[in-house]
């Protein structure tokens, strides 16, 4: 069943479209807005409720897994340290089957 809007109807949603149009750009708050404008606030609470649109709902995004990247920045080298024993500096654009080799015989000593 479709429900029909009286004239008075249509003009007082009017009216409250435009007030709260207005006070959206005014930057006061509704208090101070329905104060300025002699306005009953409970009114303005009512007629926001039911002409501004709701906020949309929070959907969660499930963010696939991937694999961590290490991302050095251009100017320095990358130091890995092996307790005070080991320090190893890596320039970018390393050999990465020579740093596994040695990786490999740091581990079995």
């Amino acid at each position: 069943m479709k429900r029909t809007i009286s004239v008075e109807g249509q003009q007082r949603r009017h009216f409250w479209e435009n007030h709260l149009r207005a006070w959206q750009e005014s930057g006061l708050s509704q208090a101070g807005y329905c104060r300025k404008h002699g306005l009953s606030h409970k009114s303005f609470v009512y007629w926001k409720k039911s002409l501004v649109p709701a906020k949309l709902a929070v959907s969660l995004v499930e963010v696939p897994r991937c694999q961590p990247r290490l991302i050095v920045p251009p100017s320095k080298p990358l130091r890995l340290m092996f307790g005070n024993r080991y320090g190893i500096e890596i320039e970018r654009g390393f050999d990465e089957q020579t740093l596994d080799r040695l990786l490999r015989v740091l581990e079995e000593r």
